[in-house]
């Protein structure tokens, strides 16, 4: 009866915990929701936070059999989650977005080594697979550029970008390897299909780092004799490898302009990193600081062949230079550590899932290199997935946890939660004044951006939303006093746009020259910030450098043609006819579209093809 009792037990432990994580896995995939400013990542991040905690409380409460591994990488990332933390409060104060984050990974991964051992590993990553080949297919299924001969559709999922929707296929890919073995017959021939399944789509998406990283684990997977089962002749491994490294080449060649534009933003990262290499400039500076640095960049460097390729940059496309950026050589050893604790681990006990973990974890890091997969919260869950396998298989020393520390855990969770929704209903009510806003209620909505400071006043985007909606209401002072708190945690073109108008408004014509001059050295490839210099010198007299930056607009190669683009240069045109003293026909001189688009409720600047700011990704 008892052995009956405890079998019972242990089928719903592990159905629970099954449960709990088909649930994380579940919402990080496929959550989106048009209440948030960003509809398609940040309610995966909310859902996370609100799984872990529900996850937290049933674990502390309904499970006797927790533990802390001692020997596993649990004490590092807990070091390294409270350093960025209190290092961040001691230098700008406490931080709730940071600080939920934080705790949210911590129980995260805590959670991701009870389930574990809970429940057999291959349920863990049949969940996983069969989840993330329902989103390839989903993927695809809502595709537009299968039907339509859109140049610029793109392949993207429940994700706000084809880069986190491929980070989710290519990371779960060496996971379906792991059914290759020691498995019917029958999971071999799905496992194999949902693997080419996945690859087929990840190509698809033209998205090359993830490309690249396919490419990559499967190689490995295939060279490894000992886990694939194929015997290769060393002619046979050779012609392998040209045939991959031949095909990442051509990969360069298929966006050759998008990966030269890595360049000037990997130079100018490294220039912010030579600054502070030590120590890094802080948690969420790069939005701050980088452009910046890219438009001392381009005024060094006034011939770069790289100034049309120029953009407003959230990200510089390598998450280690992101690290290093931010916390300095610091963060970059405890990514170090992280890396050979893992790989010590391995080779000490080595076994078929760790090699797949490893494989899973490689993807990331190759995708890391060139994209910026840690943006997405499912990225987050397998890769402590993955350093849960590596660290909790084999002969495990640890020790249990005592009933004063799961309750610690409740306690944990349940006040976790709370402040998670407060950001919540934040984010919700951040978009939906927003929304009001573009309708024309700028107004009867600006008192309710003073309410939402609590919890969004470290938001750089709401910060240049709240200044946007002071501009537009003629509060230009007001305005000028949010974007001094705003360029703190974001600047970009548009806000030194943005900045520039308010200063022209107030008739403080050096200050809006020199924000223009700024917004033009950011992104030189861009007319709307020459455009806006040339109205200033108009406006205020200086028909003779007008007059030089028009025929430069006249001049300049355009990129991306638009109506926008198109009705700037005529203007340009008609500018220098007149002062050359032509007279230009009526008909001759009337334009579609007006060449600037003026703030409108909510929105800041529109510029040439670009998408409101609140309608951006945080």
């Amino acid at each position: 009866m008892i052995k009956r009792e405890v079998t019972i037990r242990a089928i719903i432990n592990r159905l629970t915990v099954g449960i709990l994580f088909g649930i994380l896995c579940g919402i990080t995939l496929f959550v989106t929701s048009r209440h948030f400013v960003n509809q398609e990542v940040t309610p995966k991040w909310f859902g996370l936070i609100t799984g872990i905690g529900m996850a937290g409380i049933i674990a502390g409460i309904f499970h006797c059999n927790l533990y802390i591994p001692l020997k596993s990488v649990w004490i590092p990332i807990f070091l390294c989650c409270s350093l960025i933390v209190l290092r961040d409060c001691f230098v700008s104060g406490f931080n709730y977005q940071l600080m939920i984050q934080a705790v949210c990974l911590l129980l995260l991964f805590f959670l991701l080594q009870q389930m574990t051992v809970i429940l057999p590993v291959k349920y863990i990553l049949g969940i996983t697979v069969i989840l993330t080949a329902i989103l390839a297919c989903y993927g695809v299924w809502d595709y537009p550029g299968l039907y339509l001969s859109a140049k610029h559709v793109r392949l993207t999922g429940s994700f706000d970008n084809p880069a986190g929707f491929t980070a989710a296929l290519v990371c779960v890919l060496p996971c379906t390897f792991y059914f290759f073995r020691n498995t019917p017959r029958t999971v071999k021939y799905v496992a194999l299909l949902i693997a080419v399944l996945l690859f087929s789509v990840i190509v698809l998406s033209q998205a090359r780092a993830a490309i690249i990283a396919g490419f990559a684990v499967i190689l490995c997977y295939l060279l490894c004799g000992n886990y694939s089962g194929i015997k290769w002749k060393n002619w046979m491994k050779i012609l392998l490898v040209c045939i991959i490294a031949a095909s990442m080449t051509g990969l360069y060649f298929l966006k050759k302009d998008s990966a030269d534009g890595r360049i000037p933003i990997w130079q100018s990262t490294w220039d912010m990193i030579r600054d502070k290499p030590l120590t890094g400039h802080g948690y969420g500076t790069f939005n701050a600081k980088y452009m910046l640095y890219q438009a001392e960049y381009f005024e060094t460097h006034p011939d770069s062949k790289y100034a049309d390729l120029a953009d407003n940059v959230l990200h510089p496309f390598n998450e280690y230079l992101l690290v290093w950026a931010e916390h300095g050589i610091i963060g970059i050893a405890c990514i170090a550590l992280l890396c050979f604790l893992l790989i010590r681990r391995y080779f000490r006990e080595p076994s078929y899932i760790k090699f797949i973990a490893l494989l899973s974890l490689l993807s990331l890091a190759i995708l890391s290199c060139f994209s910026y997969p840690f943006k997405y919260p499912f990225t987050w869950v397998i890769a402590f997935l993955n350093i849960a396998l590596i660290c909790l298989l084999g002969k495990v020393s640890s020790c249990r946890i005592v009933n004063m520390t799961r309750a610690g855990l409740v306690s944990i969770a349940i006040s976790f939660l709370p402040t998670g929704v407060s950001l919540m209903k934040s984010e919700i009510r951040w978009n939906t004044v927003a929304k009001q806003s573009l309708a024309g209620r700028t107004g009867e909505v600006l008192p309710e951006y003073g309410k939402l400071y609590k919890y969004l006043g470290r938001n750089g985007l709401f910060l240049y939303n709240h200044a946007a909606e002071l501009h537009e209401v003629k509060e230009y002072a007001k305005s000028l006093s949010v974007f001094e708190r705003c360029v703190r945690y974001y600047n970009d073109m548009d806000v030194q746009m943005l900045l520039a108008d308010n200063h022209r408004e107030l008739c403080q014509y050096d200050e809006a020259e020199k924000h223009l001059k700024l917004a033009a050295s950011m992104c030189p490839g861009r007319f709307m910030p020459l455009y806006e210099l040339t109205e200033l010198y108009t406006a205020t007299g200086r028909t003779d450098e007008a007059r030089t930056l028009a025929q430069q607009i006249v001049d300049k190669k355009v990129k991306i043609p638009s109506a926008t683009v198109h009705a700037i240069k005529q203007k340009m045109r008609e500018l220098i006819d007149r002062e050359e003293g032509i007279t230009v026909p009526a008909s001759e001189s009337r334009t579609d579209v007006e060449p600037i688009n003026k703030t409108q409720p909510g929105q800041g600047h529109l510029l040439e093809n670009e998408t409101p700011k609140e309608l951006l990704p945080p």
